[in-house]
């Protein structure tokens, strides 16, 4: 049989642990911002797009996994799952258990991808913000 229960929530716990540190660590840096230099916010503004572009194949992959889960899920009915467990069609209810587990981990890549843009978006807002308080200090 595969994964059990336990495996599958220390699995997708690991993989929302990491996410949840670095959401903390750019929330923890953005609480510091206005004591950041304008060539650290850029310095940081870059690390998170080489970060972004890094992800980027994974997450439209993972995107694909999720658009081919959701069409896959509308032809699975409910009457047709409590078919296979009534007839104990253990196989077909594997196979179901091992894509919906796909699609979890899909959803929690993509969530993680989007929290790196969105700390990406962050930065960009940040600097531009300078820029605008630099063109007024010149005034």
């Amino acid at each position: 049989m595969g994964i059990n229960l336990d495996e599958l929530g220390k699995k997708f716990h690991q993989k929302l642990d990491s996410g949840i540190e670095k959401l903390k660590s750019a929330q923890s840096s953005l609480e510091n911002v206005e004591k950041e230099t304008e060539s650290a916010v850029h310095t940081k503004m870059e690390a998170a797009k080489k970060s972004v572009e890094a992800k980027k194949e994974d997450a439209a992959a993972a995107k694909d996994r999720f658009e081919k889960f959701l069409e896959e899920k509308k032809t699975e009915t409910t009457s047709a799952v409590s078919d296979w467990k009534a007839k104990h069609e253990v196989k077909k209810l594997e196979k179901r258990a091992e894509k919906a587990e796909k699609y979890a981990g899909s959803t929690i890549s993509l969530a993680l991808y989007y929290a790196e843009e969105a700390e990406l978006a962050i930065w960009e807002a940040v600097a531009a913000r300078l820029d605008v308080d630099a063109a007024i200090d010149d005034m």
